[in-house]
């Protein structure tokens, strides 16, 4: 009996040592997003309105579509040159036959060079300093950055940047891409 016991215990812990081990296996893959497709497809609304906006506009993305009974909003990520603008959305609104929309388009130029002088394996290395993606995939994007874009009163500073993030979105870093600057970080941790 004492012996089924301790092979019972012994089983249980090592299977448990195998599990962890296993999950802080992390993972191997690194994958470029580049895509500019919609991640919502903008037919599911059947809105005049949005077809004209993003025949207007076709540097938007679709990330995301809230519709109520009355009215909907949908929420997009704004590209320059083919590169997302981290720090630039838009946002269109229909409300009581109204459309309304918040965007960042009409004032977009951006005078800075497009060309990464470190390239995406040197940007994961800075950014692996900072953050552990010991236990998560990781996705990198080659982009453009506002460095005052969440300050009142301002005058735009763009930088090209590589966000390199792991699987859910975090950990990230944002690094610039010229000389891997750490501007912002998030290892996704909240307080309860």
């Amino acid at each position: 009996m004492k012996t089924q016991l301790l092979l019972t215990v012994i089983l249980t812990i090592s299977l448990f040592m195998t599990t962890c081990k296993k999950q802080n296996e992390g993972c191997n893959n690194i994958t470029e997003l580049k895509d500019k497709n919609h991640l919502v497809d903008p037919s599911s609304l059947n809105s005049q309105a949005l077809n004209d906006t993003l025949t207007k506009y076709p540097e938007l993305q679709i990330y995301k579509i809230k519709t109520y009974p009355d009215h909907w909003t949908v929420f997009c990520n704004v590209f320059y040159e083919n590169l997302i603008v981290f720090t630039s959305g838009y946002v269109l609104s229909y409300y009581n036959n109204t459309i309304t929309s918040y965007d960042t388009l009409c004032h977009l130029s951006i005078p800075i060079s497009l060309t990464p002088t470190i390239d995406y394996f040197t940007a994961i290395k800075i950014a692996r300093q900072k953050m552990d993606y010991s236990n998560t995939c990781i996705a990198y994007r080659l982009g453009i950055y506002d460095l005052n874009a969440y300050n009142e009163n301002y005058q735009k500073s763009y930088k090209l940047v590589w966000k390199i993030n792991g699987d859910n979105g975090y950990p990230w870093v944002i690094l610039d891409a010229t000389n891997g600057q750490i501007y912002r970080s998030d290892d996704g941790m909240r307080p309860f």
